[in-house]
């Protein structure tokens, strides 16, 4: 079961909703590219992922960025990839899904390439994207975690996409839409 609500947030000024699934994008790029050596989690038994050829060799060549941000994977072939470790933050999600959502958003970037940060940004983005959507409802108690490591982050407002992480509806904008 998948979460498809929002955090409601009371301050004294109003209220703050929170999209999960952005705060989390948001967490998870910013870990991803803050980490001078990622820590990866090796895999219990190694995964193979056979792609089409375009999609091959687009991740072939962000293989050096994939693998800088956490991933150990090897040409397995003429089309397949060999996955022994993923970046901790995605333990627990098929790497295989990873992999194929990398090679259609580098497809969908098309041919600018925007110096290595651009590259690793790119990267980091498609990353933190698979791992928010693979997310479970939260507990009270994560919900408060989540929040607290969004606070965190330097940029908490919007997820690396450029969505909103969270809106504000002040006490008086409320008053106004309940006619009070």
């Amino acid at each position: 079961e998948t979460e498809s609500g929002y955090l409601l947030i009371e301050t004294d000024t109003g209220l703050v909703t929170v999209n999960p699934r952005a705060a989390r994008e948001r967490i998870a790029f910013e870990a991803l590219l803050a980490a001078d050596q990622p820590v990866s989690q090796p895999l219990l038994i190694p995964e193979t992922v056979r792609m089409s050829p375009p999609d091959f060799a687009r991740l072939k060549n962000y293989a050096d960025v994939v693998r800088k941000l956490g991933f150990s994977l090897e040409e397995f072939g003429t089309d397949t990839w060999k996955i022994d470790a993923v970046p901790q933050i995605l333990g627990g999600i098929a790497a295989g899904g990873v992999l194929a959502s990398l090679a259609a958003d580098i497809a969908e970037a098309g041919p600018k390439r925007g110096g290595a940060r651009g590259r690793e940004e790119l990267i980091a983005r498609s990353v933190a994207s698979s791992y928010a959507g693979a997310s479970r409802k939260l507990t009270p108690e994560g919900a408060t975690k989540l929040v607290e490591e969004l606070a965190a982050t330097a940029m908490p407002y919007v997820c690396p996409r450029g969505r909103p992480t969270m809106i504000f509806t002040s006490n008086r904008e409320l008053d106004r839409k309940f006619a009070r």
